[in-house]
């Protein structure tokens, strides 16, 4: 094989190999999140992603949390212990705010925040101080997602929107 074919073969290896991983990636998970909507696997997979946060709040907020589904860090206060909590979680801009998916139907970041009635949020390197939070319906709140993570929301279910 000449010097050129071989360099052409080599590198279309690497650039297959990671393509081929993402792609199977993508389908293994699209695969899984159907499963949320059953309530066993739902609650381990939230206690999985409990354990998962500590690690997940070091990139939550900067660039290299963007190539993770737009990975954001949510500053919220408790609303019975006061207490500061960052929570990591996808971020999507919509109009002049942002769409967090609600994944459980009950999440305790979620009722921080509309009880505060405000938050902030690191997302892409920037913080940025949200008021008026509210739910909003599936329909309005899908037009922030792109096409490849919207089959990861419709999947499991996810009906509330903040």
């Amino acid at each position: 094989m000449e010097p050129r074919n071989r360099l052409i073969y080599l590198l279309g290896i690497v650039i297959a190999v990671p393509v081929v991983t993402a792609a199977g990636l993508y389908l293994l998970l699209l695969a899984v999140s159907p499963l949320l909507r059953v309530k066993w696997f739902s609650d381990r997979i939230r206690r999985c992603t409990k354990t998962a946060n500590r690690p997940m709040r070091r990139i939550a907020g900067t660039r290299v949390g963007m190539l993770y589904f737009n990975l954001a860090a949510l500053h919220h206060v408790g609303r019975r212990s006061g207490q500061s909590y960052v929570t990591p979680l996808s971020a999507y801009r919509l109009g002049d705010g942002f769409v967090l998916g609600v994944a459980y139907p009950e999440v305790d970041w979620c009722r921080n925040v509309l009880a505060a009635g405000k938050c902030a949020l690191t997302w892409n390197g920037k913080e940025y101080a949200l008021e008026r939070p509210e739910l909003i319906p599936a329909g309005q709140a899908m037009k922030a997602y792109p096409p490849l993570v919207k089959p990861f929301i419709a999947g499991p279910g996810t009906k509330a929107f903040l």
